[in-house]
């Protein structure tokens, strides 16, 4: 009987073995560019500002001054004139200034890159940059030392905004400035680096 039991469990062993096991593939899907900050996770992406409701995140409240100071920027005060003047598409708070003829104000817009490509008198442009998809918009007939570089989220563009006077107004790159601060506060709230 011990042969049986030996053959037999030799072949249900063997039929075991006959079956090679399909290999487990993983499939990581990249992580969402995004700014981490300390209130929560904002991602780069594609919004509709009919829907976005009061969604709109807050860059005065929903990033913290440790944030603000890690991206060199300070002065952090809520800018109710911004609403305003804009008719709500946009809220934000004023920066203190790095250098005396450079005005900054970091943004939350209601209106996303289709909506500023559609407006009359807007130049905008793709400049290369860390923060994917920025891009940054001017209206030179209404004010051509003023740029705004801007992100596109789920929760409505962030933006830094800049405006520059003085006698070598002519000389600065403004659109640079913007997409050099909004970059840097990018790059101040990624994962490891808070």
């Amino acid at each position: 009987m011990l042969p049986v039991s030996l053959g037999l469990a030799a072949a249900v062993l063997s039929g075991c073995m006959g079956e090679a096991a399909e290999p487990v593939v993983e499939v990581v899907q990249p992580e969402a560019p995004a700014f981490h900050f300390a209130s929560g996770t904002l991602e780069l992406g594609d919004f509709d500002p009919a829907t976005l409701g009061d969604d709109l995140f807050d860059p005065c409240t929903e990033i913290s001054a440790e944030e603000y100071a890690a991206a060199g920027m300070t002065g952090v005060e809520p800018e109710p004139v911004i609403a305003e003047s804009s008719n709500g598409l946009a809220e934000g708070c004023k920066l203190d200034k790095r250098e005396v003829w450079a005005t900054r104000s970091v943004l939350a817009a209601r209106t996303d890159l289709a909506d500023v490509q559609d407006a009359d008198g807007y130049v905008v442009e793709h400049p290369d940059s860390v923060v994917p998809e920025l891009y940054t918009h001017t209206v030179p007939s209404v004010n051509p030392y003023q740029c705004v570089a801007q992100v596109d989220t789920v929760r409505g563009g962030l933006a830094v905004a800049v405006s520059v006077s003085g006698l070598k107004k002519d000389e600065i790159d403004v659109c640079e400035d913007a997409k050099v601060e909004l970059e840097d506060l990018f790059n101040a709230v990624q994962d490891g680096e808070r």
